[in-house]
Parts: C-alpha cells; sequence; structure tokens
C-alpha cells in the first residue's frame, strides 16, 4: 500500500502542540516520534503493528526493522510524507515526517511537544534514513 501524504501531514499537523509523553499514543493528550509517525500512517488505512517495549533511545535496528517489515523502501530523496530516521549516540533514535523536502513535523523531547521545524544543518547532519511507502 502507498502511503497518502497529504493525509499523513494533515494527521501530524493536527497534533502539533500535543505535549510529548515518551510512549505516548494520543493526539492532544501525548506523543512520542513514534506514536506521531503511527497516527499519521495509520490514518491512510495502513495496518502498522505498534510497540511500547522501547527506551528513551530505542534501538536504531530496530526502527528500521518495523520501517521494512511494514513495507517501506529505502530512498535517497526527501518527499513529503517520507519518514526520516535521525541518529543519536550513533543509531538512529528519533522518528520524523518530511512535510516537504526542507521541512519536517515530529515529537520532539527538547520541545516538549510535537513542533514542525525546517531542515537545518542540526537534522541534516543526523539524517541516517529516508523511508517512503
Amino acid at each position: 500500500m502507498k502511503n497518502n501524504p497529504e493525509i499523513m501531514i494533515a494527521v501530524a499537523r493536527d497534533c502539533i502542540g500535543t505535549p510529548f509523553h515518551h510512549q505516548g499514543r494520543l493526539p492532544h493528550v501525548g506523543l512520542d516520534c513514534i506514536g506521531l509517525a503511527i497516527i499519521a500512517l495509520r490514518a491512510t488505512g495502513m495496518k502498522i503493528t505498534d510497540r511500547t517495549d522501547y527506551g528513551r533511545r530505542p534501538d536504531g535496528t530496530s526502527l528500521v526493522q518495523a520501517l521494512l517489515a511494514h513495507g517501506a523502501e529505502q530512498t535517497d530523496t526527501i518527499k513529503a510524507g517520507d519518514i526520516l530516521l535521525f541518529r543519536y549516540d550513533g543509531h538512529p533514535q528519533h522518528v520524523a515526517l518530511a512535510t516537504s523536502p526542507a521541512t519536517l513535523i515530529h515529537a520532539f523531547a527538547p520541545a516538549g511537544k510535537v513542533v514542525e521545524t525546517s531542515m537545518g544543518d542540526y537534522w541534516r547532519r543526523r539524517l541516517t534514513g529516508i523511508y517512503r511507502f
């Protein structure tokens, strides 16, 4: 199943301002980065298996395996609706949704909420994978 970027982005943007909550899955109540991606993907009708047994810094291998198991393909260019993986501690541990090649939306713990930001140097240096459904 191919994703519908417009639906994914609209659902994610509706969550802007939702407080960050580790393992959160409730829009307007609390979300983490993985929760926001799951909600956006499920809004397109995709059947996404969820896990909440990860720590504050999830194992990057598990994130990649989950994306591939759900039919995502790795790509080299960013398009709206792509799932982006960012590294911390050398491993992919943060997930965001591309809203354009130059912007992303994510539940970001340091901001304390879901935000939409530009893809500046901070994020480009940490980008480790671009996945498309």
